[in-house]
């Protein structure tokens, strides 16, 4: 009997003749042939379908359980519920290769039974949401559930009875659409996020879109496409795409929820193009998509993603990086580069059409090198809410990654940490950024969701390598507030083979403050690893408090000045707004110089940080961890730099990576930095020029002009010295 279905089938599909053109959302009817034929002939294919089927027969191994929602992230409900889709997914794609009708019947029965149980719920009894789900504590993941389910529906949408058709969609697929779209009584907020330029909107919109094309539902399909009233100017997927990315493809959330965000985009286009090829989706708003594609496989580093605002440790190895990599190519072939990312760092592909194309083309040989740029990604709709700048070493032996954040407030998933650094080297990360307080589907840790400590340290920006004023967050960390502005960038350069620059400005974290960082990437002839100098300017009428962290992976090796080691007790620094929940570890003054360092070893590198101080300056080494009775905090120190009393400041600062340490030979070298003094010779509104004196009187000079014309001509004049230059900056070595 299989055997002769199998005939059928593919017969039927040789003849493009299955009724109603299904599969079409992530699969089509050429698709499934072309993957048919070329079975065996792709092995690195074969893998992933193999995968795919061995998922699909356990499956059929397993009874069929759709249970009562109870639980949170990572609680048995939560993952049963989540369990049920991927296993759809499977059987829905089995059917189509294999035309064993098995797995045809396991999607239709675990259908059967979510139309049963779907119209008795209420809302989930987890209420961590705004928006709360049925299935799930929260709307998104029905949105999650409903794309996956959308596409095993329409894997096996010729398989079911007219009278399953009519069950399945009146009693789970229309009601769960509309409580996506419209919530229930007494909420309406999920309406609101339909609409809303965010990526819970872009899952929604998604999967009610696919649900809608899977059923034939034009209705739905244009809701989705245009918004709840589909006139294109409230919301919908449409003008997420207008909204939600820079026209150089970032995401305003940050190279984090670009990768969540992403996955919905791109599938989601998918179904648009194989079902409305007419309106052009990638190439929409000049290919938008695969340029966003693009920008987010250069937001990485050792294939993890760059860890600013809300944010964990992943990668390109993600499923949606799998998703986003396979249709991106498929849409775009000429991006090769895209291969190698599928090659090198994830091995899996899709068992879908976008997926053969990518692993075929591989075993053609047409995977090209992936290459990694310096760059400024603008942050807003129009390109014109800041930035954020990636510094690369211009010899890639030496694999290193300078960032300066300057952009908006980056929706709900943001922090509040203007001109925030952060830099990477030796395959590690060497000055962090946070990130988010969550333990993402480990209910015993805040069931999973972002931990109080997420708003209460990891947001706050004294969490963060920024400078602080009077232990105040950015906004005193208020969303409203806060997204009513944005940092700017003054000027960038990554054209100099010697000297790769940016320079950022923020003038609305705290009133009456303006802020400025410049940072630079200097190949010097004399010194062993490139340096970074970092200029963190404050400016205002009224005295202040400010501190500079510098938030760093890697154990203290030695510190140039005397300091006093909390041996057996330590107090938190502060009280609110992140101080809370940091450690006094060390603290200490320089009084013999004008030049304090203190080196750390991360790996088997040495890093120094010299920074210009006055006996004055208080310095202290700290750790997060404070004040947390549940461990949500990671433990990571920093050294932090303060200011008292003070109008204007210029925090001047060398970041040296220096040495080597061996420890199976039990050797280490070049152990101590070569910086003699750091030192800011001028400073007002208009310029900064800054020196760096190293061991042997070598020197590095940093001119920076703060007017942002890059044709304009600088003259300073600083004891018996002049500096002048062309443009809004200079560094000289000599």
């Amino acid at each position: 009997m299989k055997k002769i279905l199998f005939t059928l089938l593919t017969i039927c599909l040789s003849a493009g003749a299955w009724a109603q053109g299904h599969p079409s959302l992530l699969l089509t009817r050429q698709g499934v042939e072309e993957i048919r034929v070329g079975r065996g002939t792709v092995p690195a294919f074969d893998r992933s379908l193999e995968a795919t089927l061995k998922g699909a027969d356990k499956a059929l191994s397993l009874p069929l359980v759709v249970p009562q929602p109870k639980d949170g992230g990572g609680g048995y409900t939560h993952e049963q519920h989540k369990l049920n889709y991927y296993q759809m997914f499977d059987c829905g794609v089995a059917w189509q290769m294999t035309g064993d009708e098995r797995y045809a019947r396991y999607v239709v029965d675990m259908l059967l039974k979510y139309a049963e149980l779907y119209p008795t719920l209420g809302f989930h009894p987890v209420q961590l949401s705004g928006t709360p789900g049925r299935i799930f504590w929260q709307t998104l993941n029905e949105s999650v559930w409903l794309v996956h389910t959308s596409i095993a529906y329409d894997c096996v949408y010729d398989y079911l009875s007219d009278a399953e058709r009519k069950r399945v969609e009146e009693n789970l697929f229309r009601p769960i659409a509309d409580f996506i779209m419209n919530g229930m009584d007494g909420n309406t907020a999920n309406n609101k996020v339909f609409n809303k330029m965010h990526n819970h909107g872009t899952w929604a919109t998604a999967a009610v879109g696919m649900i809608g094309m899977a059923m034939g539902d034009d209705d739905l399909v244009d809701r989705a496409l245009y918004g709840s009233d589909k006139s294109g100017k409230r919301g919908g997927f449409i003008r997420q795409l207008d909204y939600l990315f820079s026209p150089d493809g970032y995401f305003t959330e940050g190279a984090y929820y670009q990768r969540y965000a992403i996955w919905p985009f791109v599938v989601f286009a998918q179904c648009i193009d194989h079902n409305r090829p007419e309106i052009g989706i990638f190439r929409y708003r000049d290919g938008i998509l695969p340029k966003a594609v693009a920008t987010l496989t250069q937001l990485a580093y050792e294939g993890r993603f760059l860890r600013f605002n809300d944010a964990l440790l992943k990668g390109y190895d993600a499923q949606e990086l799998i998703y986003a990599v396979d249709i991106a190519y498929k849409a775009d072939p000429s991006n090769k580069q895209l291969l190698d990312i599928a090659e090198r760092y994830q091995g899996k592909f899709l068992p879908t059409d976008a997926g053969y194309a990518v692993a075929r083309d591989i075993a053609r040989g047409e995977a090209r090198p992936l290459l990694f740029r310096s760059a400024l990604y603008r942050d807003g709709r129009d390109g014109t809410e800041g930035g954020v700048a990636a510094i690369r070493s211009t010899d890639p032996a030496l694999n290193s990654l300078v960032t300066l954040k300057a952009t908006s407030h980056g929706l709900s998933h943001g922090h509040y940490d203007k001109l925030t650094m952060a830099y990477y080297d030796n395959g590690n990360e060497i000055l962090t950024d946070y990130g988010a307080s969550r333990f993402i589907n480990i209910e015993a840790k805040y069931k999973g969701h972002y931990t109080k400590l997420n708003k209460g340290f990891a947001m706050q920006t004294i969490a963060h390598n920024t400078l602080t004023a009077d232990g105040r967050s950015h906004f005193d960390a208020d969303i409203k507030r806060a997204s009513d502005f944005h940092a700017e960038i003054l000027f960038a350069d990554f054209d100099r083979p010697d000297v790769q620059i940016v320079s950022a400005v923020d003038r609305n974290a705290y009133e009456g403050i303006a802020m400025r960082r410049t940072t630079a990437y200097v190949t010097t002839p004399f010194l062993q690893y490139p340096l970074i100098l970092d200029l963190v300017k404050a400016e205002s009428a009224a005295e202040h408090r400010y501190d500079l962290p510098y938030w760093y992976n890697g154990h203290m090796i030695s510190l140039n000045f005397p300091y006093e080691r909390a041996v057996d007790r330590m107090v938190p620094l502060g009280e609110k707004n992140g101080y809370q929940h940091i450690w006094v570890e060390a603290e200490g003054r320089n009084t013999a110089s004008n030049t304090a360092c203190y080196t750390w070893i991360t790996g088997d590198r040495f890093y120094s940080l010299s920074t210009a101080t006055t006996p004055e300056t208080e310095l202290r080494l700290v750790r997060s961890g404070a004040n947390d009775p549940d461990f949500y905090l990671r433990n990571e120190p920093a050294f932090l730099i303060r200011e008292q009393g003070k109008r204007n400041h210029t925090f001047c600062s060398a970041l040296e990576t220096h040495g080597t340490y061996d420890l199976q030979v039990e050797q280490s070298a070049n152990l101590t930095a070569s910086c003699r003094e750091a030192k800011v010779l001028a400073d007002t509104s208009d310029y900064t020029v800054a020196r760096f004196v190293f061991e042997g009187g070598r020197t590095v000079v940093l001119c920076v002009a703060y007017d942002g014309d890059p044709a304009a001509s600088h003259r300073v004049k600083v004891g018996g010295e002049r500096y002048e230059w062309t443009g809004n900056y200079d560094v000289r070595m000599y």
